[in-house]
C-alpha cells in the first residue's frame, strides 16, 4: 500500500519508519523546509525502542507529489499545523483516498470535509482518538517508538464508511480500532488537553529548568485533582451532545493496559510501564500550544453554545493565556471558526455526521 504522510514530527516519523518495516510504500512531506532538507540528506529513518531499525522513505518535494496515487493520506502533526496542511493537501485529494488525521484535535476533519466541498470531493475522511505510538523525535530523521498502543477510536466523514476505514487501518496496524458513532465523539474524547495541560502548569518551573524527568512522575495526587476536575467538565459536554462517554481514566486503563483504581494511582502506573517520556523543555511546547486553543477552548466554546458552567476550563485557558501572553480563545477552534455557531441541533448533527459535502 502507499502511504502519504504529511508532517515530520515524532508521530509522523514513527508511523512512517513503521509501515516502511511493514513492508509499504511511504512518502513523507514536511512543510518546512529545513525538515525536509535534513530528511533529504539522512537518505533514510532510523528507529529503536520496542523495534529497532533503519528504513528507506521517500521525501517529496511538495505536497502534490506526496499525495499522487496515495492509497492513504496521514495528516501527522500538531493541530497548530493543521491549517497550514489542510490548505496544501485539499486541492490534491482524490475521492478514492482514504485521508486519516492522526490524531484529530478539536474537529480538524470538518475543515478538510468544507475545503473538499468546495471542489466536490467526497473523500472519506478518518479521525483517530489518539496517536497511535508513544514516542518522540530524535533528531530530523531518528524516533524512538515506546508503545503502540492497544486501543485507538476512530470515526469517518461520512459516519457510514466508518467500517471500511478502520479494515484499511487494521491492514496496516493490526487490529486495535475501535467504531465510534461520529466525528465529534473522537474530538470530544481527546484527553491529551486533560492530563497535558494542568500538570505543565503546575510544574512550570521544571519545564523552564528543562529538567530530565519524566512526565508522568509529574502528576502527584494533587496535581491529579486538577486533572480531574478539567474532565469532569469536558464530561459534562460530552453528555449534552450525547457522544460516548470516556473518563481520562478509562483512556488509560484502554489504551495504555494500566491496571491501577485511581487516577492518582494511574500515572505512577503508567510511569512505571512506559518509562518515559521526559516532560517538556521550554514553553515552546505543544502541551499548551496545541492542547489550549485546539482542545480546552473547543471543550469550552461547544459547552458556551450548550449553557455550560466550565470554570476550572476557563480559568485553566485564562491562565495559560496570561502566562503565554497569547489569546488563545482567538486562536482557538472555536464552533464559530468550524462553521457550526448558530447551527439549529438538525443541522448540527447531519454536518457532524455527513461533513460539508
Amino acid at each position: 500500500m502507499i502511504v502519504a504522510i504529511l508532517g515530520a514530527g515524532s508521530v509522523a516519523l514513527a508511523n512512517a519508519c513503521w509501515l516502511a518495516k511493514e513492508g509499504h510504500i511511504v512518502r513523507i512531506w514536511s512543510a518546512l523546509d529545513e525538515e525536509r532538507k535534513e530528511l533529504k540528506i539522512a537518505g533514510r529513518l532510523t528507529y529503536d525502542g520496542i523495534a529497532t531499525g533503519t528504513v528507506k522513505v521517500e521525501v517529496a518535494d511538495d505536497a502534490h507529489s506526496c499525495i499522487a496515487n496515495a492509497d492513504v493520506v496521514m495528516i501527522a502533526a500538531p493541530a497548530f499545523a493543521h491549517d497550514e496542511l489542510i490548505a496544501a493537501a485539499a486541492p490534491h485529494i482524490s475521492n478514492e483516498q482514504l485521508v486519516v488525521f492522526h490524531p484529530v484535535t478539536g474537529l480538524s476533519s470538518l475543515l478538510l470535509s468544507k475545503a473538499l466541498s468546495a471542489r466536490g470531493v467526497k473523500a472519506v475522511i478518518a479521525d483517530l482518538s489518539t496517536s497511535l505510538f508513544t514516542t518522540r523525535r530524535d533528531g530530523f530523521s531518528s524516533v524512538r517508538i515506546l508503545k503502540i498502543k492497544d486501543q485507538i477510536d476512530i470515526a469517518t466523514l461520512p459516519a457510514a464508511r466508518a467500517q471500511r476505514a478502520a479494515a484499511t487501518l487494521a491492514g496496516l496496524f493490526g487490529d486495535r480500532f475501535r467504531i465510534e458513532a461520529n466525528v465529534l465523539a473522537i474530538s470530544l474524547n481527546n484527553h491529551n488537553p486533560i492530563y497535558h495541560v494542568g500538570p505543565m502548569l503546575c510544574n512550570l518551573s521544571r519545564v523552564e529548568r528543562e529538567e530530565d524527568s519524566i512526565y508522568w512522575d509529574w502528576i502527584t495526587p494533587g496535581v491529579s485533582r486538577l486533572v480531574r476536575l478539567l474532565d469532569d467538565e469536558r464530561l459534562k459536554v460530552v453528555r449534552h451532545y450525547g457522544t460516548n462517554e470516556v473518563t481520562v481514566d478509562d483512556y488509560f486503563r484502554e489504551a495504555h493496559g494500566v491496571k491501577a483504581d485511581s487516577l492518582a494511582a494511574i500515572f505512577p502506573a503508567v510511569s512505571r510501564k512506559l518509562g518515559g517520556p521526559i516532560g517538556p523543555h521550554g514553553l515552546n511546547h505543544r502541551f499548551v500550544l496545541e492542547d489550549v486553543p485546539f482542545g480546552l477552548v473547543f471543550f469550552w466554546s461547544l459547552g458556551q453554545a450548550a449553557g455550560i458552567d466550565m470554570p476550572s476550563t476557563q480559568s485553566v485557558i485564562q491562565l495559560t493565556s496570561s502566562i503565554w501572553e497569547r489569546d488563545f480563545v482567538n486562536e482557538g477552534r472555536t464552533m464559530q471558526r468550524l462553521g457550526l455557531h448558530g447551527l439549529g441541533r438538525e443541522e448540527f448533527d447531519r454536518v457532524i455526521a455527513h461533513g460539508f459535502a
